[in-house]
Parts: C-alpha cells; structure tokens; sequence
C-alpha cells in the first residue's frame, strides 16, 4: 500500500492561496452581481447626467443683474475643449498605471503571465479611479442643477430676451436665451457656471496620476531619480492649464474655479485614501501568491512520486 507524503495538505493549501487572491482581487462579489447591479447603476449615471447636460431633466435657472459687466465678455472658445479634457481623464490614467505597473512587475515570470497579473492590478486600480471620477463627476452635476449661476459669457452666448428691455442695473429673474448663433447645448451651459467642471476633473485625474506615482515609481535608489518627478509635474501642470485657462478664456468665475478644486482634491481623498488604500495594492499579494503557489504545485507534484511501498 503506497504512503502519498503531503500531497492532501499542500493541495489544499494551494486551493487556500488561490482562494485569497481572488478575494483579494474580486471582493468577494460574484462577477454576476457586478453585471446584473453595477453596471446597471452605472449605465443609469451616464444617462442622469446626459440627459441634464442636454437640458432634458429640468434645472434651476439663477438670475442676473441688468447690464451687468462681469455676464458681458465674449465668447472665444476653449482652451481645453471638453472632448481634450474627456479623452485625457479616460486614457492618460489608464495608460499610466498599466505601463507602471509592467515596469515595476517581477520580470522573473513568462510575458503572458506578466501582462495578466499587470492588467489585473492595473484594473483594480483603475476601477477604484473610476469610481471617484463619477463621484466628482456626479456631485457636479448636481451644483450646477441647483445653483444655475450664468457665465462670463452669458450675455453673449444665452442673448437673454429680458435683458434687451431691462433697464439700468435691475435684477431679472426670468429669462429665455435667444440666440441663433449657438446651439441649444451651448445656450443651456451658459447658465452652468458653478462649479467648473473642468477643474474638478482635471484636479481629481492630474493629481491622482501625481500620488500614484509617488507611491508605487518614486525611489532614490533608482537609476533615474528626475523621471518621476517630471512626469508628476507634468500631471500636476495638466491640472494647472485646465483650471487656470476657465479664467482666462472667461468661462467661469474665480470662485467656481476655486470651488471646482477643492472638489477634485476632495474626491481624490476619498479615491486614494479609502479606495485605493494609498496605493497599497495586491501586486505584492499576488507575486507572493503566486510564488508559493508555483513552489506548492512543484512539491505536491514531487510529493506524488515519491510513494513508498509496505
């Protein structure tokens, strides 16, 4: 009769490391759980807010003052357009993280190992991003519904019927824009001035970028010690431009600007802090893991050769 050393008990000690990694990567949730209740919630955001970004959902429509200098600059353009800004907080992160973490990943494993535990983390990172992006993106909407404060540029854009018969420096507290110069998107957004929204979102994206590569690429030991800290300028500068150029494309006022910051650095609070746990991720679980799961399959494999007749 053949006596099988340690086979039982390292298969289920491999079955016990399996187990915690996909905790650890899922949360414990069933991916039908996400498909049949996130994702669905998510979906309905997107519609929330599209459907008041096209005026669909009604909103507050704040007044103004008659003649009023700080409602009467024209309208340039943007800067950063709103599909630059779109793309950059969609992409920029995501490429990031994932060439990151490939850099910084045990480079001991085959390539397609690699690039599956690196798209893991990259997700999970990703995800926990994402989240606090719809957070911002979410308690913005909602400032702009119940505040409806007019632009900078309202006057021009909206071209209020009320304020062609108004007179002197009078509140109006009604009105409906006119205009044939701009569209109805454009004429609606002319009374969202508080907060801005590209500054809540380029803040939360430039400076997420910025801590996550504190966290997880900055080291005195590496052979390039100024990399990192570009790249975090860079992130850091992106915010800047974003924010600064709401001002100077008369836009937004200051105080929507400033309100927009604190937002974004808010929001990325909760993101890094409580989502992210400050970028202590389950990269390091999953190369121990790993390891010791590779190390247990090579000895349970050992371990069943090794019989020993009675």
């Amino acid at each position: 009769m053949p006596i099988q050393y340690g086979s039982v008990p390292l298969r289920k000690k491999h079955k016990d490391l399996e187990s915690q990694l996909n905790s650890s990567r899922c949360g414990g949730r069933s991916i039908w759980w996400t498909l049949s209740v996130d994702l669905p919630l998510l979906l309905l955001v997107c519609l929330l807010v599209g459907l008041f970004e096209l005026g669909v959902i009604p909103h507050h429509k704040n007044g103004f003052y008659c003649n009023d200098p700080g409602l009467s600059f024209p309208f340039t353009g943007d800067t950063v357009s709103f599909l630059v800004l779109v793309l950059s907080i969609i992409f920029c992160p995501f490429v990031l993280v994932f060439v990151t973490e490939y850099i910084f990943h045990n480079s001991t494993y085959n390539t397609q190992t690699r690039l599956r535990h690196v798209a893991r983390t990259t997700l999970y990172i990703y995800r926990s991003y994402a989240y606090g992006l719809f957070f911002n993106l979410g308690v913005v909407e909602v400032m702009k519904g119940l505040t409806g404060n007019p632009r900078p540029t309202f006057f021009d854009i909206c071209e209020p019927d009320t304020a062609k018969t108004c007179n002197g420096s009078e509140y109006v507290s009604t009105f409906e824009c006119t205009s044939t110069r701009f569209s109805s998107w454009y004429q609606t957004d002319a009374y969202h001035s508080f907060p801005s929204g590209h500054t809540s979102l380029s803040v939360y994206c430039g400076l997420f970028m910025a801590w996550y590569l504190q966290k997880r690429a900055f080291d005195w030991r590496h052979r390039t010690v100024f990399l990192v800290p570009v790249l975090q300028m860079a992130s850091v500068t992106y915010a800047a431009i974003c924010s600064l150029t709401r001002i100077t494309d008369r836009r937004h006022h200051w105080w929507d600007v400033l309100t927009g910051a604190v937002i974004g650095v808010s929001t990325l609070l909760y993101a890094v802090v409580v989502l992210c746990k400050n970028f202590k991720t389950i990269s390091n679980l999953e190369d121990k893991a790993m390891t010791e799961s590779q190390h247990t399959v090579q000895t349970a494999c050992f371990d069943e050769q090794q019989t020993i007749p009675l």
